[in-house]
């Protein structure tokens, strides 16, 4: 790199530092920095020195609690609003196609709600939102309403999916941390199954279906509360702030790996004037905006990766208890206590096995390929034997599919903060979220399509789930062969 460059970087440091901008939040106390007129709380990112961000972490635990109740209340629930309102599986398969609208409307806006709310707007408008279409759930409104309830979640689960997703993995430790928020995830769905059972089956003045949402909307508004109260240094500026020092970073760590700085490489003397001139104007920015993301192939690859990823494993536990009722006549007690072992499953995967992809996998890219094989091979073991009548047999097969599948999204969110530039993380991984998060709703409404179309239409679901698993396989093949060689561990 040339003395220019070096020059260069020396002035933006300059700028930055003459603005009162830390260039290294790796202190271990509150840090108040003026920006743009206004004064921040600057926290540091390892999560072992300071108190409010262990508090931060374990309010965003619970509101991916949160999400698993809401995520799987429909899939248990499907019998009795089937039953209420005198529903088809198509019809009633407009429930997630409604989420997945909210889901896709919070990606389009990700990056202006962050600009305009900051981190803590937009926990609070994503926790609003999902107490307000749990509430309006409980009245049993009409089925129309009723689905203008779910995009109402859809946007909540949204809007604080993509949030924290991105917030979290730029923390120390971001595989065990992220591991556990999705096991988090994998809680509120185990619950979910199970309590509904109990409450709605049980002897003694046995609930109605929507009282079961009243219950989820006093847990999200205390979960509102928490996060707007946590959450309260998170102000538009200081979203601004972190982008541009996140930039900063990268810059320093590009310039830091330059071993001679006199030495000019030859790919460095066959680049054009345009590609000199592209390649500065670039680093001026901090931050990218929505345009240059949705341009972004790469961006595209794990937004779809996870949207069939998060798809077939939303899909195999909403549809599982229909599927063990009405195709292999099991109970709706021991379908549900099924259904509650893939979730167990999930929860134990994504809480241990993130302490093994950073300790036992040199890269997130090998540990998610052992993950995604091993899920694969779980789904075509349920199928297999789901046509003899070994039980016991199937419920150890459900966890252990349930284990491998649940560490998937947390090892592609970190893979993705590992390889996306610095200037994309933030946009980029909110979108990534968001649109991932939208096959919850997308493909099991496929899979209640599919249903629908024939008496035999459920039959084929376990081949579904094992389609969409090996189409996942060879997306994520394509990925390491392009990104093995240059990846690098983010070790803060």
């Amino acid at each position: 790199m040339s003395v220019e460059a070096n020059s260069h970087y020396s002035e933006l440091n300059n700028e930055i530092n003459n603005d009162n901008v830390v260039p290294d939040p790796s202190f271990t106390s509150l840090q108040k920095v003026e920006f743009e007129g206004e004064i921040l709380t600057i926290d540091t990112n390892n999560w072992r020195h300071s108190r409010l961000l262990q508090v931060q972490i374990i309010s965003a635990y619970l509101v991916f609690v949160l999400f698993g109740l809401n995520e799987q209340t429909v899939g248990t629930m499907i019998p009795k609003l089937q039953e209420y309102y005198h529903l088809s599986d198509l019809q009633i398969s407009f429930v997630f196609f409604c989420s997945v609208l909210g889901y896709l409307t919070m990606a389009l806006v990700n990056n202006q709600t962050h600009e305009k709310l900051g981190i803590r707007g937009v926990a609070i408008l994503g926790a609003s939102a999902m107490c307000l279409g749990n509430l309006s759930a409980s009245f049993k409104p009409p089925f129309l309403i009723f689905l203008i309830c779910y995009f109402s979640n859809g946007i909540g689960l949204g809007a604080l999916d993509a949030s924290l997703n991105a917030w979290m993995g730029n923390l120390v430790d971001s595989n065990q941390l992220l591991g556990i928020l999705h096991g988090c995830y994998g809680i509120g769905s185990l619950v979910s199954p199970s309590l509904i059972t109990y409450l709605l089956e049980k002897a003694d003045n046995p609930w109605d279906w929507n009282t079961y949402y009243l219950l989820v909307a006093s847990f999200g508004a205390t979960v509102l509360i928490l996060v707007g109260y946590t959450f309260r240094f998170e102000t538009p500026k200081k979203y601004k702030y972190m982008a541009q020092l996140r930039h900063q970073k990268s810059k320093q760590s590009k310039l830091s790996e330059d071993t001679d700085p006199n030495e000019v490489e030859l790919d460095d003397m066959n680049k054009t004037n345009f590609e000199i001139e592209d390649a500065d104007e670039e680093d001026e920015e901090h931050s990218a905006t929505f345009t240059q993301a949705v341009k972004s192939p790469l961006i595209w690859g794990f937004a779809g990766i996870l949207f069939i990823y998060v798809g077939g494993e939303v899909a195999f536990g909403a549809w599982l208890v229909t599927y063990l009722l009405r195709i292999k006549d099991w109970t709706y007690k021991a379908s549900s206590h099924i259904a509650t072992t893939f979730w167990f499953g999930l929860t134990v995967g994504r809480c241990t096995l993130g302490f093994v992809t950073a300790h036992y996998f040199n890269t997130e890219l090998s540990a998610n390929l052992a993950y995604i094989v091993g899920s694969l091979l779980g789904y075509v073991l349920f199928w297999l034997v789901s046509f003899t009548h070994q039980v016991v047999l199937l419920f150890i097969i459900v966890f252990v599919t349930g284990a491998m599948v649940g560490p998937i999204f947390p090892t592609t969110i970190v893979a993705s903060v590992n390889i996306l530039p610095a200037k994309f993380q933030t946009i980029g991984i909110g979108f990534i979220c968001a649109f991932g998060g939208g096959g919850a709703a997308g493909i099991p409404f496929l899979i209640g399509l599919m249903a629908d179309s024939s008496e035999g239409g459920l039959k084929a679901y376990p081949v579904m789930v094992i389609i969409i698993f090996a189409v996942l396989l060879v997306s994520w093949l394509v990925i390491m062969k392009k990104y093995t060689r240059g990846y690098k561990r983010n070790l803060i």
